[in-house]
């Protein structure tokens, strides 16, 4: 299973307001410059984002975005899913299933596949990433 471009950058974008969750906005700019991102397209994946209720635009002076919910409230899963859909491994686990071979014997071993990934990547939050991510700066130095 591969990630799309969009999941990658929308995970580091949204990790990035996650770092600063109750300090204010964060301009799309400086979301941009510490993660190395383009703008242009995380400027469309902020939207997906809005639209999904995980992120919240500020508009005018000293405007960025935020959070839309606490940290610890918003898992990888949703974040994923907000750019991608329904998280789905192959054709057959679409909903509803792009193949036409229902009885398949390879089909219960790709749905317990996808559930794996489903269950691993709800079992994480943004507060989780974002304090492992602190826990293992402070081992490095």
């Amino acid at each position: 299973m591969r990630l799309s471009m969009a999941a990658e950058l929308a995970v580091r974008g949204i990790l990035c307001l996650a770092e600063r969750y109750g300090q204010g906005p964060v301009p799309i700019d400086e979301i941009c410059r510490t993660r190395c991102l383009p703008k242009q397209y995380l400027t469309k994946i902020f939207a997906l984002l809005t639209r999904a209720d995980l992120v919240s635009p500020l508009r005018g002076k000293g405007g960025g975005y935020v959070l839309a919910r606490d940290p610890k409230d918003i898992t990888l899963l949703a974040v994923v899913e907000a750019v991608e859909g329904p998280l789905a491994l192959n054709l057959c686990l679409h909903t509803p299933p792009k193949c036409e071979r229902h009885e398949c014997r390879v089909r219960p071993l790709w749905a317990e596949i996808q559930e794996s990934v489903r269950r691993v990547l709800s079992s994480k939050s943004l507060a989780e990433l974002v304090g492992d991510g602190l826990a293992h700066a402070e081992r490095r130095r």
